[in-house]
């Protein structure tokens, strides 16, 4: 089945053979994710008028908080600067707190403070009612399969990536800090030894 954007606009002609982009999976993801960030629902700005890098970090800490900010990073795919800074304003504005790890003095753990509680819930309550609208394309069997496929895209993605991190490295490429930390998550998920330097 065609999306309607195929049939607005045919493939040019101009360039030999150009990518189809309704056919490349990470384009077409790209987009939906893109349709689907939550600062751009109206329903969620009428309940805050915080960035998506502040949404992200405060849903990933009122899903397991309290939680370290490197596993907010894992948890979202995002790097550690987006994760600091987002934690940093959500500090500022009186949503989180910060404490030291009892296990581990070099990290720090993350909760939503009664406030951030508050407007967890207010934003959760949006976007799940959201997913409910969006998921009725789907039939139960079909959201589950949607979701083992996006499972099995994520490790695919992650293992890619990874790798061509480690080829580059291996090149003697100087490693960016975004593929340092695709090596970091590769190791945690596989047990992998790869060295991240």
């Amino acid at each position: 089945m065609a999306g309607r954007r195929k049939l607005i606009f045919p493939l040019s002609e101009t360039t030999g053979s150009p990518l189809d982009l309704e056919r490349h999976l990470p384009f077409r993801l790209a987009v939906v994710v893109n349709l689907l960030q939550a600062q751009r629902d109206p329903r969620v700005r009428t309940v805050t008028e915080l960035g998506l890098r502040e949404l992200r970090v405060l849903l990933n800490v009122g899903a397991y908080m309290p939680v370290r900010a490197v596993d907010i990073g894992y948890q979202a795919r995002l790097d550690p600067g987006t994760i600091s800074r987002g934690v940093s304003t959500l500090v500022e504005l009186g949503y989180v707190e910060v404490s030291s790890d009892p296990d581990d003095q070099r990290s720090a753990l993350v909760s939503l403070t009664d406030a951030g509680e508050e407007l967890y819930r207010k934003v959760a309550s949006a976007l799940h009612e959201r997913a409910t609208e969006i998921e009725q394309v789907l039939d139960e069997s079909e959201r589950e399969m949607l979701f083992d496929f996006l499972a099995r895209l994520e490790d695919k993605a992650e293992e890619v990536l990874a790798r061509h991190a480690i080829e580059c490295r291996d090149a003697g490429q100087p490693l960016s800090a975004d593929q340092r930390e695709m090596l970091r998550w590769y190791r945690r998920t596989t047990g992998s030894k790869t060295e991240d330097g």
